[in-house]
Order: C-alpha cells, then sequence, then structure tokens
C-alpha cells in the first residue's frame, strides 16, 4: 500500500509526504513516486497523531452512566457493579465504539486497561490502529480470587494475538488499594519473564496515599518499588500526589508516568505536578485520557488542552504547560513510552499522522499551528486519519461508523434494564 498526499504543509513548508508500506519513505519532492492513493493537501497539514497512553476504552459505553461523584463512591457503588453485568460481546462492541471516537479525535493508539481484552484486541484488529491491551486485575486481597486472577492473566496470555504488528499485549494491576501483594509478585514476574509492559493506577487521590501509608508504612510509590514492579516497561497511571522521594524513585527506575487532566479535573483528585516533573524527566511524561466514563470523551486534543490549562493553574504561572511541551507528550513521548518509532513525521517512522483542515476556522489564522492545535481545536478540524500507513478516516468518515454507533445504542438500552 503506498499514499502520497501532495503540496501538504509541514513544518511551515509545502511539500510532498510518499507513504509506502508502514513508513514515511519521502519528504518534499515526490513527484516521481506512484501510489495506490493521491491525496491533495493543498488545504491541508500533516501532524503526528495522538498516542493515549491510559484508557478503558470500553467503559465508552458507561459515558454518563454515573456523574458528578467522589472517585471511590464512583467507583464502588456504581461502576463496578454494573461493569459485573457486561459479557465478552458488550465488550466488544463498547471497544468498537470507543474506537471510533479516537480515530475521530486522531488517537492511532491507546492504551487499555479492562476486562475481556480478547473482544478489545478484536475489534482493534479489524478498525486499523494501534493498541496495548491488558486485563485489568484485581482481587481485593480475597486468596481465592488471588488464584482465579493469575489463570485469567495465564488465558490472556495464551490467546492469540491477532495483529501483532499493531497490536501489544501487556499485564496490568489496578492499584495498591484493590492488588494484593501476591497478585502484584506475580504480575511482575510473568512481565519480567516476557518482556512485558505494565500498567498501573497509583497515587490518584490524597485519600489512596494516606490509607496506603496508615497500612503499609510508605507511599503506593515506595509500595511497588519495594516488590520490585517498577520499571522502564512500568506505565504509571495519574500519579498526581507524588512526594520528592517518589518522584526520585520513579527518576531512578525509568518508570513512565501518564497524567489524565480531564478525569482528575472532573473528579476532583488534584492536579498533576506538570511543569515540576517535565522539567525533570520530560521524557518519561505521556498523555492519556482515561475511560469515557470518568472523562467523558477519549478526545487527546481536548486532553492537551487541559493538560496545558491545568499545569499553568497548578504552578501558578502562565509559563507552565507550554504548547509545544504538552503537545510532545501526546505524540512522540507516548509512541516511545511504548517502543514505536513514531510520533513524528520523520523519514523511517512509521506512517502514523493527521491532515487538519487549514480551512477549518479553528485553525485561522495559522501564526502558529501547534498554538492552534493545542489552544483552539477540536476534533472538527481532522479531516483524514493514517495508521501504519493506511487510511482509517478520509474525509471524517470512518468506514462503518453508522453500524458501530446503532450497535452502541442498542446495547445501552440493555444497560439501562440492568440497573
Amino acid at each position: 500500500m503506498s499514499i502520497l498526499i501532495k503540496n501538504i504543509l509541514h513544518n511551515n513548508q509545502r511539500v510532498d509526504v510518499y507513504i509506502k508500506d508502514n513508513v514515511f519513505s519521502s519528504i518534499g519532492d515526490c513527484s516521481d513516486c506512484r501510489a495506490d492513493k493521491i491525496i491533495d493537501g493543498s488545504n491541508k497539514a500533516i501532524i503526528p497523531a495522538f498516542y493515549n497512553t491510559h484508557n478503558h476504552a470500553a467503559m465508552s459505553i458507561l459515558r454518563g452512566y454515573s456523574d458528578d461523584k467522589p472517585l471511590f463512591e464512583w467507583l464502588q457503588k456504581d461502576i463496578w457493579p454494573i461493569e459485573d453485568k457486561l459479557t465478552p460481546d458488550d465488550i466488544y462492541i463498547a471497544s468498537r465504539l470507543a474506537i471510533l471516537e479516537m480515530i475521530k479525535s486522531g488517537t492511532v493508539f491507546f492504551a487499555d486497561m479492562y476486562f475481556f481484552g480478547e473482544q478489545t484486541m478484536r475489534a482493534v484488529a479489524e478498525m486499523g490502529i494501534r493498541a496495548a491491551i491488558s486485563r485489568v486485575e484485581m482481587d481485593l486481597f480475597n486468596p481465592e480470587t488471588t488464584a482465579l486472577k493469575k489463570k485469567d492473566t495465564d488465558d490472556f496470555l495464551s490467546y492469540p494475538n491477532p495483529c501483532p504488528e499493531r497490536i501489544i499485549k501487556c499485564l496490568s494491576c489496578h492499584a495498591v488499594y484493590t492488588v494484593s501483594d501476591e497478585l502484584f509478585k506475580y504480575a511482575q514476574k510473568v512481565a519480567a519473564e516476557n518482556d512485558m509492559y505494565v500498567q498501573i493506577h497509583v497515587s490518584e487521590t490524597a485519600q489512596e496515599n494516606e490509607e496506603c501509608l496508615q497500612k503499609c508504612g510508605m507511599s503506593p510509590i515506595a509500595k511497588l518499588d519495594s516488590l520490585g514492579i517498577l520499571g522502564p516497561k512500568t506505565i504509571l497511571a495519574h500519579a498526581v500526589h507524588l512526594s520528592e522521594q517518589d518522584i526520585e524513585i520513579i527518576k531512578k527506575r525509568g518508570a513512565v508516568i501518564s497524567t489524565n487532566p480531564t478525569s482528575n479535573i472532573k473528579l476532583n483528585s488534584g492536579l498533576f505536578m506538570f511543569e515540576k516533573l517535565y522539567s525533570q524527566i520530560p521524557a518519561q511524561i505521556t498523555l492519556g485520557t482515561d475511560g469515557a466514563c470518568s472523562n467523558n470523551n477519549l478526545s487527546m486534543i481536548e486532553s492537551i488542552k487541559l493538560c496545558s490549562f491545568a499545569a499553568k493553574i497548578q504552578a501558578d504561572s502562565a509559563l507552565a504547560g507550554k504548547a509545544d511541551d504538552v503537545f510532545k507528550i501526546a505524540t512522540v513521548n507516548g509512541a516511545k513510552a511504548f517502543g514505536l518509532n513514531a510520533g513524528k513525521i520523520e523519514l523511517g517512522c512509521l506512517a502514523d499522522c493527521l491532515l487538519v483542515d487549514l480551512d477549518n476556522p479553528f485553525l485561522v489564522p495559522n501564526y502558529n499551528l501547534i498554538s492552534n492545535l493545542v489552544y483552539a481545536a477540536d476534533s472538527s478540524c481532522i479531516c483524514d486519519v493514517i495508521c501504519n500507513g493506511r487510511l482509517v478516516m478520509e474525509n471524517r468518515i470512518v468506514p462503518g461508523e453508522q453500524n458501530i454507533i446503532s450497535a452502541a445504542r442498542t446495547l445501552s438500552e440493555k444497560i439501562k434494564k440492568l440497573k
């Protein structure tokens, strides 16, 4: 498969971009290139796509199901009970809805923590984007549940990966307040043996930190470190409430942080110390949306803006959360965190990109495209999405989108009756 994008704005210059197979093959004058697909880029710009490093994709079907409650009450009374009633087929339908929304808003990769990961992999394989998929594991300190979760993990690992080119299988442990030491140690052992990524919620709320300190005599970060689970392939979601000691541990272990500003603000979990952490460990900071049940959308372009604004408020400085910095964590940093040579429009990089409409009012005038994308744009600015060298959205249309929406509406009616 080859794509030739003619006369597109790239780094303030009009160029041709030639994609062959799944990489950027030529940038500049590509008049001699022959392509299966030619795109007129004369009123467009090409930018890197977004890499969402923390998500619960299938929770999109619970968007608006429960709102305006503290995190733990929201989880325990509303979310966990209804999740227990969802079937594997429900997860497949819900995952397709989530992927549709992500494509529409420019995301080509997401790191997922949820149940029935096999169904999410199925949806990803069909819809053409990338993902790091895991089964979220939590045993609530019940030894019988621990044994079951170990088996669930083994079953997931033995399940065939339907698209190794675009899907990474990984592990996840929910949080220190839901996962026993035994299950954490098991995850660490399996991850080390198989060179796998591990995703964990950590220090999302002050309450989590206080309870961990009372119970274990240390912070959640220190506890995870004592279990040997922190490393360059550990993705720490939220990490809002960090001490200086926590930051030093993260820096030393090379763990990756996924900040989720929208859900943190909505759930009043606190403000991530973006400027402080980005100044110390810039390559280890990435961006996620969290699930659409707590966000309530999967738009990385919205999360970028809120990340910048939250950073300015937290640091009490208009200089914090600069547009270039937050754009970088949403693109190249997210890709690198999962070992992808992507997030940049450069020769040899994986051909993941967005074409944005320069005639969209949000992008006019265009003194600084990155500034416009961070502070002004929304998903309506995105007209084409390319992942792994293939168009997954063309002229704002995703193949099969009406069927995906119809199936999700039918599922939502079923969920209403499960209350």
